[in-house]
């Protein structure tokens, strides 16, 4: 199949008919900005060969123009096979489809859909869709030609196809693919990917069953099993029961609880009385350490008195001399700040001088560069003058390159015309004798001796009075010439009034001065670029300058003005006064440094003194409000007498206390211990729990004895022997089932891992036909590269500069998509070498190619399209127009004129 023309109306932003004009075989580029149009025909083109024209789908309907209610209409030529075809559909409002080959229509309607499926070889899909086989890997939109190309089922089938015709059919084949997918479809039956078995299979049924009847039969079993152990169980329960009810056991467990209860009784009177004793002595304890506790607090305030009083006289003789030290820190610093304040003040006019100066300084400079702005500016203006004189003459003179081209091409035209006719027609030879004084004209012409002129319009020649002789040549011939010369001079008058000229000599002296001016242009943009200028910035560089030269003579009058006076000092003696200032500021910085060092020491001793200060003050306050408190409790005047009176009461309570010690110990040597009392208590209850124990052990045991005869006899009678058995022999049944289903899936899964291992085994031998189409293409582009192919036309890797190979998912983005172009070139020449040839088209591929990779690309390309129509369509105008190849262009409204039938 090769497009030979497309015509669309109602798509996308063409509302009126439009037509891509210049298909041919080879390379065929449509070079245009964003938003020409490109991708529309693209999707034109696909929607016209795949989509039924009933369709009304989001791909219909996104085709449509928006805001006009128009039927999406396309028109689509292509030759096939030796013969001409043209398929035209109107989708949406109105939709029919038309089929023509070699001009005339072979179906409409659905049965134009099918059929031009047919011709391409094509599958019908359901009815709604279509699977475009070889066409979806090798017709690529834009933002996918990065993509590796994936072949849809159908597309693999042509692909194998191609291979088989090349290598035979193999086991790795169309048909090893076509045995793998019957193996999975009946393994899918029966197991999922992982290999368990699937929900509702044969395999998961017959796992299933198993599984029930042996649940079944270990239930009966264990409800069998529990039968004999309830059995043994009955008769262990009546004989711990005849034990635990016998009269002289409980008789003699009586009689030792009320020994255990007479004894503890005893123990706990005697442990009464003797916790009496100990609360009294404790009391006593008690009254002893209080008045122990008021002697000793007593002794140390008297000692905490004499001690405080002498700190406080010596914390009063280090505070004495520090306010002199203080009050002499103080006109220290005071005198220092004088001299900072004084030294800041004579450096901030000096620092004024500096600015000043600074500013002075850099006006000098400026003015240094005045003449030479002034040149350059005169230099701007005078070429401004001579530009916008050249730029006014061309704008007047209206005769481009095109339009003399236009001129040679009708008087070429013209001349052929009527070389055509004067050849073609009759010839008129006129002899007149030397001695005759008859005139003799030609169309009011004087004839001269000898005269011959092939007649192409109507001549009439005048022999004085004598003849009037009229040679007409054919009507026929002569109605063509008219019409035809008629034509080239209307064209020609309409070529002079674009040209406003009256003559040819006249258009020919006004291109002769455009030439001399476009030679001109040429040379001022050249005198443009040696000034530094670019094509807007001519006037932005003359208002610059002017107010560069204006600024600078306003800041020479401002500081004349403002510093009163006559000139501005020169380099040199801006320069000396500079470094006399900096001279000046590098003494005074010296010495602020020695006066910022004696305030900076003097503030650090007054801080001294400030903390050692207040450290004193605040250890008197805290040393004399202990020692008022101290008096407080301890007056001078009544410090013997309190001390006499405390130690007294100390030695009365020493002598009460001892008294109530010795009658604690007397009691507490005749009253049992704790241990013992605790043993008796734990006798009692032990007793006391055994009798509970034992009338509730007979009581459950009973309960458990009245139930394990009831269960028994109801178990008695369900036939679980018999049952066991069944369930045994159903259950050999269902594990035969399981394992003739589990062979089954083992089989099924050796003869796809063998199938699929020689699938593997052949794969080189299968990949070669589509790497040896591919070699050449990827020679162009990567030289001495190898392409690593994996399962279903994947690309692996490639291996370019040594031994190891390069994932093609970790290569650049703009490498992987030129392998994946070559990649598609070499399938659509596999695919054309079996006489299948598709055309190959690439809706703005190439994005991320450098100028080196994408020359060898455009080779790739053209050694392609030697074999088979290569259609590109792409913004990068500039850049593809190295590719070469047929150029395309997009004709709207009345530049369309009606296709061939």
């Amino acid at each position: 199949m090769r497009l030979t023309s497309v015509e669309i109306e109602g798509v996308g932003r063409f509302g009126t008919a439009s037509r891509l004009t210049g298909l041919g075989a080879g390379v065929n580029i449509l070079s245009a900005g964003n938003e020409a149009g490109k991708s529309t025909f693209f999707r034109a083109i696909r929607a016209c060969l795949f989509e039924r024209h009933t369709t009304r789908n989001d791909t219909i309907r996104n085709l449509s123009t928006s805001g006009l209610s128009l039927p999406v209409t396309v028109t689509l030529a292509f030759e096939h096979h030796g013969s001409s075809y043209k398929i035209t559909k109107s989708f949406l409002k109105s939709p029919q489809a038309s089929l023509h080959r070699d001009g005339r229509e072979i179906a409409r309607g659905r049965d134009a859909d099918e059929s031009v499926w047919e011709i391409l070889g094509l599958s019908h899909g359901n009815g709604r869709t279509l699977d475009d086989a070889a066409f979806g890997i090798l017709w690529v939109g834009q933002g996918k030609s990065f993509d590796l190309p994936q072949p849809s089922d159908a597309a693999a089938s042509t692909l194998n196809a191609a291979i088989q015709q090349e290598v035979g059919t193999l086991v790795g084949g169309e048909r090893a693919r076509r045995i793998l997918a019957n193996l999975d479809g009946d393994l899918a039956n029966v197991i999922t990917d992982t290999g368990k078995p699937k929900a509702r299979g044969a395999l998961s049924e017959a796992i299933g069953q198993v599984e029930r009847l042996e649940s079944e039969r270990a239930a009966a079993q264990r409800r069998l099993d529990e039968l004999d152990h309830q059995l043994d169980e009955l008769e262990g329960l009546r004989s711990e029961r005849k034990k635990l009810s016998d009269p002289e056991l409980t008789r003699q467990m009586m009689e030792n609880l009320r020994a255990a209860q007479g004894a503890l009784k005893e123990g706990e009177a005697a442990a009464t009385a003797l916790k009496q004793y100990m609360s009294e002595e404790q009391h006593a304890f008690a009254v002893l350490e209080q008045h122990q506790k008021k002697l000793e607090e007593s002794i140390a305030c008297a000692e905490r008195i004499d001690r405080d009083r002498a700190r406080c006289v010596e914390i009063q003789e280090l505070l004495k001399p520090l306010d002199e030290q203080e009050r002499q820190s103080r006109n220290a610093i005071a005198d220092g700040s004088a001299e900072i304040t004084r030294l800041d003040q004579a450096t901030e006019q000096r620092e004024q001088r500096e600015r000043l100066l600074k500013r002075m300084s850099a006006i000098v400079s400026r003015l240094a560069t005045r003449d030479g702005l002034v040149q350059r500016l005169n230099a701007l203006q005078d070429f401004e003058s001579r530009q916008n004189l050249n730029d006014a003459a061309l704008k007047s003179n209206r005769v481009s390159e095109k339009v003399a081209a236009t001129l040679d091409e009708l008087e070429r035209d013209l001349g052929n015309l009527t070389a055509r006719l004067e050849a073609g027609a009759a010839r008129i030879d006129v002899e007149i004798a030397t001695s005759s004084e008859v005139p003799v004209t030609m169309d009011g012409t004087k004839l001269e001796i000898g005269t011959a002129r092939a007649i192409v319009d109507p001549t009439t020649i005048t022999v004085g009075d004598i003849a009037r002789i009229t040679v007409s040549p054919p009507a026929a011939s002569r109605e063509l010439a008219t019409r035809q010369r008629s034509e080239l001079a209307d064209r020609l008058g309409k070529l002079f009034d674009t040209a406003g000229v009256s003559s040819n000599a006249e258009l020919r002296h006004l291109r002769a001065l455009r030439v001399s001016l476009e030679l001109d242009a040429r040379g001022l943009k050249a005198e443009k670029i040696s000034l530094g200028l670019q094509d807007s910035d001519l006037p932005a560089e003359t208002a610059r300058i002017r107010a560069e030269l204006e600024d600078l003579n306003a800041s020479v009058e401002r500081i004349k003005s403002d510093q009163s006076m006559t000139h501005i000092p020169s380099s040199s003696e801006i320069e000396n006064q500079l470094n006399e200032l900096t001279d000046l500021r590098h003494a005074d910085r010296l010495a602020r440094g020695g006066f910022d060092n004696t305030v900076e020491h003097h503030n650090r001793v007054i801080g001294e003194i400030s903390s050692k200060r207040g450290e004193l003050r605040g250890t008197l306050a805290e040393v004399e409000r202990q020692l008022n408190l101290d008096l407080a409790r301890l007056p001078d005047a009544e410090r013997d007498r309190i001390l006499t009176e405390f130690g007294e009461i100390f030695r009365r309570s020493q002598l009460e206390h001892g008294g109530k010690a010795a009658l604690r110990e007397q009691r507490q040597a005749k009253a049992p211990d704790a241990e013992e009392l605790q043993r008796r208590e734990s006798r009692v209850s032990r007793l006391t729990a055994a009798l509970g124990n034992q009338k509730s052990s007979l009581e459950k045991l009973d309960i458990r004895i009245a139930n394990l005869e009831g269960q028994i006899q109801i178990a008695g009678g369900d036939g679980l022997g018999e049952l066991v058995l069944s369930l045994e022999e159903q259950c050999a049944i269902a594990a035969r089932e399981l394992d003739r289903q589990n062979h089954r899936v083992a089989t099924l899964q050796l003869l796809r891992d063998t199938v699929d291992s020689c699938y593997r085994s052949r794969r080189e031998q299968l990949n070669a036909p589509l790497r040896r189409h591919l070699q050449p293409f990827l020679s162009d582009v990567f030289p001495k590269a190898e392409i690593q192919l994996g399962d279903g036309f994947s690309v692996t890797g490639i291996n370019r500069h040594g031994p190891g190979s390069e994932q093609f998912d970790h290569l650049s983005d703009g490498t992987q998509e030129q392998i994946a172009v070559l990649v598609r070139l070499a399938m659509g020449a596999m695919i054309a070498e079996r006489g299948q040839e598709v055309p190959i088209v690439l809706d703005d591929a190439l994005v991320f190619s450098d100028d080196d990779r994408i020359e060898k690309m455009f080779d790739a390309l053209n050694r392609a399209g030697k074999h088979q129509q290569i259609i590109v369509l792409t913004c990068r105008t500039r850049t593809f127009a190295a590719l070469g190849g047929r150029q395309l262009t997009i004709s709207s409204g009345a530049e369309i004129s009606p296709p061939n039938t």
